[in-house]
């Protein structure tokens, strides 16, 4: 029976070691965690368990790219969320290595007789074992499993960083390129203004000053449609990066409809933001789980002031031959370092990161309460341009074209008078881009979407 128990207490000893060097160094349950939350808060679902080069992109680079096409893209492809994902598998690593404990030493003694006496060769053979790790482990892996954590709130919130901005980009493009095409509209009305002035010029009815102010504007829209295309270039070209094909030319079209969120902002109350903010916001939950980390590295610190113990059976064989089984016990003696200086750095640093966190969430809510206000406030100007500029500018047109029919006006005033109402829409358009770029904004800001309707906008 005693054979039995020493055989069935080396067994489990065994067997504990096993599982603790058997912890899956997979990082795959990770990234599925950060997918499903990525997925939850944007509506986009990662494929990052698969190589980025193993996967084709839906897009040839050449035909009209929608939002859709661009955001599953760069959740694929985009180099720098490929970097910030192996944090996860790094962490994950070092959670594995946490729960390992340190290796026995063997240590083996000869000796041999040097003066000529008749004594045999002494033998000493010990195997040694760390024990301090047995009281430190559970706070070690507590402290890497905060980590992990960290590591998984961290890179989903990238990635919704990555897609509010390929969203924003995108948006940018559609509202730039539709600017584009009102400008060229207001450049034609012009050169018509400019040929009927010409005629009256010639007729007694208007003078060269006339022409040359209406050249002057001509050339003064014609300089912004130059800063409109560069500006439209730039834009191509940041998000050919986002996507992870900078490389790629710039002569393509972004496809989308150009919509509004309707009365988004004023829906919410700044309150329910911040309420939000402390429930969705990753960067912030992260910011949490590195102070819980740096907790458990104190607790730890603190276990560190017990002395290292290192024990193990010991075998020695005398000159005489005699045989002596016993243990060896190596007991540290805390005379110089008494750990009090680990404590404290771990005391300080656990300190800053509270600061951080709570610094991390005072950020959230600023950025959050920005976004609102600017959100509502460009939604109220579109309503406004649209309810008032808009129709005035509308109905002018018609007054003008019943005045040219009743020949009260000349064609140069219903020309001008529809250039104004081109230069309202180029208004309007820029109001709208504003206000879909600040709501996208808004819905990063406080951690994912925020279900509301939208409007098309003709």
């Amino acid at each position: 029976m005693p054979s039995y128990n020493r055989t069935l207490n080396c067994a489990s000893i065994v067997a504990l070691l096993a599982i603790a060097g058997c912890v899956s160094l997979d990082p795959s349950a990770d990234f599925n965690e950060a997918t499903s939350l990525v997925e939850q808060r944007s509506g986009w679902r990662p494929t990052w368990n698969a190589p980025w080069a193993d996967t084709v992109p839906p897009w040839d680079g050449q035909s009209p790219l929608t939002m859709e096409q661009a955001v599953t893209i760069a959740l694929q492809t985009n180099r720098e969320m490929r970097a910030t994902l192996e944090a996860i598998a790094t962490a994950r690593a070092d959670l594995v290595q946490s729960g390992l404990l340190p290796n026995p030493v063997l240590s083996v003694a000869f000796g041999i007789p040097v003066d000529g006496s008749d004594g045999g060769v002494t033998v000493g053979v010990s195997l040694i074992q760390q024990l301090a790790d047995l009281w430190q482990r559970p706070a070690r892996q507590d402290a890497a499993a905060a980590l992990l954590r960290e590591q998984i709130l961290s890179v989903s919130d990238s990635a919704l960083r990555l897609v509010a901005d390929v969203r924003r980009d995108h948006a940018r493009i559609v509202y730039a390129q539709h600017g584009i095409v009102l400008t060229e509209s207001d450049i034609e009305l012009v050169g018509r203004s400019i040929e009927l002035t010409q005629r009256r010029i010639r007729a007694g009815q208007a003078t060269k000053l006339d022409a040359n102010r209406l050249r002057q504007l001509q050339f003064s829209l014609q300089a912004g449609l130059t800063q409109q295309r560069l500006r439209l270039g730039m834009f191509k070209r940041e998000l050919l990066s986002s996507i992870g094909m900078a490389e790629l030319r710039a002569d393509w079209s972004a496809d989308g409809a150009m919509t509004v969120p309707a009365s988004a902002a004023t829906e919410i109350t700044e309150d329910q933001l911040i309420e939000l903010v402390h429930a969705q916001r990753l960067d912030v939950a992260a910011a949490k789980q590195a102070f819980e980390s740096l907790r458990h590295e104190l607790r730890l610190a603190k276990l560190g002031a017990i002395p290292d113990v290192d024990a193990g059976p010991a075998y020695e064989r005398d000159e005489d031959g005699r045989d002596e089984l016993g243990a060896e016990i190596d007991l540290e003696i805390p005379i110089f370092d008494t750990n009090r200086a680990r404590v404290a750095r771990a005391t300080s640093q656990l300190r800053r990161a509270r600061a951080e966190y709570e610094n991390s969430a005072q950020a959230a809510i600023t950025q959050v309460r920005n976004a609102w206000l600017q959100t509502r406030t460009a939604q109220e100007l579109v309503a406004f341009y649209q309810d008032k500029v808009l129709v005035l500018a509308a109905d002018n047109l018609n007054l003008a074209v019943r005045a040219f029919d009743t020949g009260q006006v000349d064609m140069t005033v219903v020309l001008e008078t529809r250039r104004q109402l081109i230069e309202a829409k180029i208004q309007l358009n820029q109001f709208k881009a504003t206000a879909e770029a600040s709501m996208i904004e808004l819905e990063y800001a406080v951690g994912g979407r925020i279900q509301l309707r939208k409007v098309k906008q003709s």
